[in-house]
């Protein structure tokens, strides 16, 4: 499932995950590559999947811009920062190839957080 916001409500949003080690992501798209795009940074797309290996791994909330047109904003939630480090040490392999396999369906990848 995909959420649509408005900028102006981000904030907020960010806020709620601040409980929790969250990394936020920021992408525009290429239009031609929306439908794999949010199926693959998605509930039940590739990064899921591999996160999902993790009993620390919280989930992912992926977002779409009402107000900036293929922009997308994806939170990823983990128990802490070291569950986070703990899991790219134990499997930067199988994430260094998603990031790889999937840098087609962006233009601008950025961390906000």
């Amino acid at each position: 499932m995909i959420k649509e916001y408005k900028e102006s409500d981000l904030q907020k949003i960010v806020d709620d995950f601040e409980e929790l080690y969250s990394l936020i992501w920021r992408y525009k798209i290429k239009p031609d590559k929306r439908e794999r795009f949010e199926f693959e940074y998605g509930l039940n797309g590739s990064w899921a999947r591999l996160f999902n290996e993790s009993k620390k791994y919280k989930g992912s909330l992926l977002l779409k811009s009402t107000e900036e047109v293929n922009t997308y904003t994806l939170i990823d939630t983990w128990t802490d920062i070291e569950a986070y480090k703990t899991f790219l040490k134990e499997n930067d392999q199988e994430y260094n190839k998603l990031s790889v396999q999937f840098e087609s369906l962006y233009e601008i990848e950025m961390k906000m957080k």
